[in-house]
């Protein structure tokens, strides 16, 4: 594009003239934008001031360098190319303000790509911060379940309950779970109900109030793919905030139904007086941002998240969109 706007400038007084006119200035407008774009400011660009002063006098020799060059050029080596003398000077005038822009051009060249670097390299990194992130998230259990489930399982020992074997099995693959089949990005729904199952048996260990713990599931395909542990942090909030261990009235119930379409899982948690006006209440230690956070990963643009609260009740109603 540049030879044929040289050309078609040159030629309309000299065919052979305007061809190696349009060459010449082609030439070295080609080489301003290059040296500069791959020679000067990737040397120079965020330097020192002592430096960028270097950069301006380079620059600034670069342009009395083209100067000579069109001398040279047109009158001691090609002179009958030359454009009459009246024009040399216009000619030379014009001449630099292409290689200005050219030069410009370099650095606005540059400038761009090293923006676009610049943010290749955050959204990495802020992609990479996010799976460490999910990382951590899916292979972290509760330690205060652990405390309290190795406790009952002793307790169970210590009195000769038979059932003492089956808990101690039921933990175990409540472990393996988390350190194993928590390492996919996705996992099979069923997996995920069979944790929070055994969650709750535990749970209903350390309570009088058993019956106010509620797992209702409605239909759903074993082999529905979800994201590991996700659905246990809504959990554990519940027991969390729900102090059904020590309140009578207190209760936990959870809802879980998939259709072809969607996903929904419901937690609703009675919240006694004092819980209800503490601080913001959190996601099994991981907060409500997080999860938020953690489902626009996971799930963009095919979620929602409704969460409710009156004066003694919690509900997280969560729906996932095929």
């Amino acid at each position: 594009m540049l030879f044929l706007f040289y050309f078609a400038i040159g030629a309309q007084f000299n065919f052979v003239r305007g061809t190696y006119q349009a060459l010449l200035l082609t030439f070295l407008q080609l080489t301003a934008y290059y040296v500069n774009l791959k020679c000067f400011m990737p040397k120079y660009y965020g330097s020192s001031k002592r430096r960028y002063n270097i950069f301006s006098l380079l620059f600034v020799l670069g342009l009395a360098l083209f100067g000579v060059a069109m001398e040279i050029i047109y009158v001691k080596l090609l002179p009958e190319y030359a454009p009459p003398k009246l024009h040399l000077a216009g000619a030379f005038a014009f001449s630099l303000i292409f290689v200005l822009v050219a030069f410009w051009g370099g650095i606005t060249k540059f400038l761009i790509g090293r923006q676009e670097k610049t943010n290749t390299e955050l959204e990495a990194l802020r992609r990479e911060n996010a799976e460490s992130e999910l990382k951590f998230l899916k292979t972290q259990i509760n330690p205060h379940f652990l405390f309290n489930a190795l406790n009952n399982i002793y307790s169970m020992a210590y009195t000769g309950d038979k059932s003492t074997p089956e808990k101690i099995t039921m933990l175990s693959d409540m472990l393996r779970y988390v350190l194993y089949d928590c390492e996919s990005d996705y996992i099979s729904l069923y997996k995920e109900i069979d944790y929070i199952s055994s969650f709750l048996e535990f749970q209903q260990l350390k309570t009088e109030n058993r019956q106010n713990i509620e797992f209702n599931i409605g239909l759903f395909d074993e082999n529905y793919q979800i994201a590991p542990m996700f659905l246990v942090g809504f959990v554990e909030n519940a027991f969390k905030h729900s102090k059904i261990e020590k309140d009578k009235s207190g209760f936990v119930s959870i809802y879980l139904w998939q259709s072809s379409e969607k996903f929904y899982f419901s937690v609703e948690n009675s919240m006694p007086e004092v819980v209800a006006i503490s601080s913001q209440i959190k996601l099994g230690g991981i907060g409500i941002e997080n999860a938020k956070s953690r489902l626009a990963l996971m799930y963009p643009n095919k979620h929602k998240l409704q969460i409710t609260k009156t004066d003694n009740r919690h509900k997280v109603v969560l729906e996932l969109y095929k």
